[in-house]
Parts: structure tokens; sequence; C-alpha cells
């Protein structure tokens, strides 16, 4: 394990945090660093059009890489796999192609329905909502999403009876990044071919975590992202069965896609490359197939690595549940009896924040991700603002594990223990505004305690008026303000953000509607010293409120 760790130089530098963010992307082994330096540096040609020795040896390695894909999903042929920005750009390629195939009344499509999982990314929603309303009213085709129980779990029988001689299209994530749970693709595919409709595979998830056999799924087509494998950004790759590439129309034109153009007829290559219109990113291609070349090779020992990793979270993430004094159950993971599962926990916290958490938790280096993970209408069927999710990879370790579970605990402790007021107190900083607490105070620590504590100040806004007239759009989590005769109140699920909001309204409120509408609310926050302890988005969320304030 050791070894395989080694290969990553993000763990040899100057970096200390632990990387539990492997869902939104991986780190890079230093193959695939080699490899995209080596076709930058000593490959540096066009491909496939020049026919002098170096262009012939980067056009050799740009297919070299098709084939090491093909061989990581074991395709039947290279000639199967086309590159594209990555596994949305694929999915939409797919999703207007087959929105051209029906609207022809193409053999390729039949019924009138797609089905997808409501725990699907966006990208594998979005194309296909697309294609529905872009048919409109000339096709009358609908979307059935299928959603687990109120806990994350999957009842696939459901699925199973969804699917008609109406459904056209079964589109599914081999692997939810949201929940973790490994969907039955292979018995998905066999249902959807019952009833002569296509399955199309989200295999973004997958790729790193599980072996993938496209021969073996029976699926249509299949698409994975270069990031989420080892591999670099910006690139990745769609499959798709010979009789779906022959009759897929092109998606852009222009390019290495043109077999013949004249101002009176276009002729355009065969597959794959009539998908690939323009120059290619070389570079990233190169490197995506040193990167499925590093996952055939490890394959068996990260799967084995990752189960070993899991089942210590898992595990002590019971025994926190269990010493936590505070609350019963206050940890409860998301999906939790879905049959299979990757190295990928998503949990939600009673009554505390996410956002917080995660604040307290990069403190100390901890990288994960808080929120919706891009899976919104999961989050709304399961009627939660998000989850935190821990994403596992094979470079992992045991030791960072234990780290997490105890800067969890810390956390967890000091948000509970510093809770929220029932109840306004004006008084309660005494006589000094809560802005002056600010003034004097110097480092992180002191900052962050102080906001945290000046949650307790905000001007409540009753549960009534949280509704979408007095919601603030752009903000990490929900906030919402109100202004009566002329006082503001605010609500928002994070302390931090309430703290934040306690300060602005105070300033706010001792404000005519003139002066709010002059007052430099963002120089304000600098001038407390403020401003620099809070992140980006953070820094968006908070302009939002601002010009409400000022409005």
């Amino acid at each position: 394990m050791r070894d395989f760790r080694k290969q990553f130089p993000f763990f040899d530098s100057s970096v200390s945090s632990i990387y539990f963010d492997n869902a939104a992307t991986t780190q890079k082994p230093q193959c695939v660093i080699d490899a995209i330096w080596h076709a930058n540096i000593q490959q540096s040609a066009n491909v496939h059009r020049s026919s002098y020795q170096l262009a012939a040896s980067v056009t050799d390695a740009y297919e070299s890489a098709r084939n090491d894909v093909a061989q990581l999903i074991n395709a039947a042929t290279a000639e199967q796999i086309f590159w594209s920005k990555g596994a949305t750009e694929s999915l939409n390629l797919l999703a207007h192609g087959l929105g051209e195939l029906c609207r022809s009344e193409h053999p390729i499509w039949q019924g009138n329905e797609i089905i997808i999982l409501t725990s699907e990314h966006h990208a594998n929603i979005l194309p296909w909502q697309q294609l529905v309303e872009r048919l409109k009213p000339e096709k009358k085709l609908r979307i059935t999403p299928l959603s687990p129980d109120y806990k994350g779990n999957y009842d696939y029988i459901k699925l199973r009876s969804a699917i008609t001689d109406n459904t056209a299209i079964v589109a599914v994530a081999h692997v939810s990044n949201a929940l973790g749970c490994v969907h039955p693709v292979a018995d998905i595919t066999k249902w959807a071919h019952q009833h002569q409709a296509l399955c199309i595979v989200d295999g973004t998830q997958a790729l790193a975590h599980i072996q993938v056999d496209v021969q073996a799924l029976n699926c249509d087509a299949y698409v994975g992202s270069s990031h989420k494998m080892f591999g670099p950004t910006g690139v990745g790759f769609g499959y798709a069965t010979h009789v779906l590439l022959d009759a897929l129309p092109p998606y852009q034109v222009g390019g290495e896609m043109i077999e013949y153009v004249s101002f009176d007829e276009v002729r355009y290559q065969s597959y794959p490359l009539k998908f690939e219109a323009g120059t290619p990113n070389i570079s990233g291609v190169i490197g995506m197939g040193a990167a499925a070349r590093f996952v055939q090779q490890h394959q068996s020992m990260i799967l084995q690595i990752e189960h070993h990793l899991h089942q210590h979270l898992l595990e002590q993430l019971a025994v926190l549940n269990t010493d936590l004094a505070v609350k019963s159950n206050l940890i409860t993971i998301v999906g939790a009896k879905n049959p299979e599962r990757i190295s990928l926990c998503s949990f939600v916290l009673t009554g505390i924040s996410h956002y917080d958490v995660l604040r307290l938790l990069d403190r100390d280096n901890i990288a994960l991700r808080v929120g919706h993970h891009c899976a919104m209408p999961l989050m709304q069927h399961l009627g939660i603002d998000g989850t935190i999710r821990v994403s596992l990879c094979a470079y992992n370790t045991i030791a960072e594990i234990d780290l997490f579970i105890n800067a969890l605990s810390t956390a967890i402790r000091y948000l509970t223990t510093n809770g929220d007021a029932t109840s306004v107190k004006t008084s309660y900083f005494g006589a000094t505004p809560i802005g002056d607490q600010f003034i004097e105070l110097r480092g992180y620590d002191r900052v962050f305690r102080q906001i945290m504590l000046s949650s307790k100040a905000c001007p409540v806004l009753p549960a009534q008026y949280h509704t979408a007239a007095y919601h603030v759009s752009g903000c990490e989590v929900d906030v919402w303000v109100r202004e009566f005769n002329g006082e503001f109140t605010a609500f928002a699920t994070s302390k931090i953000i309430k703290g934040l909001l306690a300060i602005l309204l105070e300033k706010a409120n001792t404000l005519s509607p003139k002066q709010r509408a002059s007052f430099d609310f963002c120089e304000y926050l600098v001038q407390l010293g403020v401003s620099h302890h809070l992140s980006q988005s953070r820094v968006d969320g908070l302009s939002r409120v601002i010009v409400r304030l000022s409005a």
C-alpha cells in the first residue's frame, strides 16, 4: 500500500491535507504526469493530418490511448471509443444525437419515455431534459424519475416494473456520486432491452473503483471522465455499440471529422472521428491513456484496499455515533442499506450545519465535500439540504481516517456546546456592539470563535417568513432576510453564516435607507478583520445579502 501511495507526488509535496474528496477529482500518479509532460514537451504536434515523423509519433500515442481505454472497459474494438471534454460532454453528445434520431423516427428509437434515477448527477439529467424540451411540440416525450426510499436505499424491483414498451431510454449511473451505491447495470440493461429500450450508463464514479466490462454489462453506451480515474481534467470518453455509433449524427462539425467538404457537399468521417471536431486535447488524451493503464495495473489492489478503508470508516463512524452523548443517532449514513457500494460515505448530522463542520475540518486541513453533490433532486426527495461526503481512494490510509474521526468528533462537540440562542438577546454582548468585538482580534481561531458567538445575537427571522420572497439565492446555505419597519431580521442554518449576518444586520439596523444604499458593507468587514478569513464562496454569498441590505 505504501508503494501505491508513493506513486502520487501530491503526498510528497508541502501540502499536508488529508484528501477525502476523490469523488470530485482524484490525484495523479507520476506516470500520468510524465505522460502529459512528454506529450507537451517532446511530442508537441498535431495528430492525424501531418505526415512528418513527429506528427506520426504523437498520433500513435494518441490512438494508443484509445486502445488503453477500450481495454480498461473491455470494449470489443478501440473504434467504439470517442473522446470528449468529459462525461458531461459525452452525455450531451448522446442526448443530442438520440434526439435527432427520435425526430427522424429512426428505428433505434422506440417509445416516448426516458427513465432516470432521482440520484443522478445533473450531467445525466439536464441533457435529457433539454432533449425533451428541444423536441416540443413535435414529439411528446416525458422523463420519469425513479426514487429511492427516504433513507436513500433503492428498490430495483420497482425500476424493473417501471420499464415498459413505452420506454425509449434508461439513463443510469453505474455508481451514484452522492450515495456511493453500485447499481445493477447488467440487470437494468437486460430489462431495458426486453422492451427495445436503450441503456445509457454514466460510469464516471465507477472507473477508478470497480472493474468495468461493457460487454458483460451489454449497455448501449458508457461514458467517463479522466480526472476521476487518476487522469487529467478536461478530457473524457464515450463508448457505444457499433449500431448506435453508426446511427448517431455528428454533434459538432469541423476539422478532423471531415472526409470531404465543398460548398455543395460534405462527407463526414466514420466513427469515432465523426464525433471529434476540431483539434483535440492531445496531451489530455495521452494522459488519460496512461491513467487507464495505471488503473488496469493496480485494479485488484485498489479494490482490496478501498474495501478495507471503507469498512474501517463505517466502523469508526458507528463508534463515534455511540460515543457522542449529545444526541442519539446524531450521524445518519444516507443509503446505508444499498447492497453494493464503493468507498464513499455520505451522511447527515442532526441539528448541525454541514457547512460549519466543513469549515472546522478545513482548519485541520481535511478536504472533503458538503452540499448536494450535483444531485439536487435527490436531496429534495430526501428532504435534506445536503450531506457530508467522504470519498476514499486507495492512496488514503487508516491513520487518515482516524484523524478525520477525531477532528469530526471535536467539531461536533464544539458546535453542539456553543448552541444557538433560543431568543434574541440584544444585550448579549453588553454595551459593546458586535462589530467592535472583532477590532482587536488577531488570528483565525479567535476570529472564527467570535463569529460563532455572534450567531447568538442575530435578530432571528421567524420560520413563517422562510419563504421564496425573503430567500437570498447564491449562498452556501439557505439564507432568508426580511426588512420590516426599517429593521432587518434573518435566518441561516449555518452558525457561521448567522454570525456574519449578525455583524451585517447590526450595522444595517443603525442606518437609514439612504445611508444603507451608499454604505460599503464589504469594506466594513475588511475593517473588522473578518473578510480575509472567509472563503470565496462565502464572500460571494454575503455579497448577495449585502445587495438585499442596500436595496
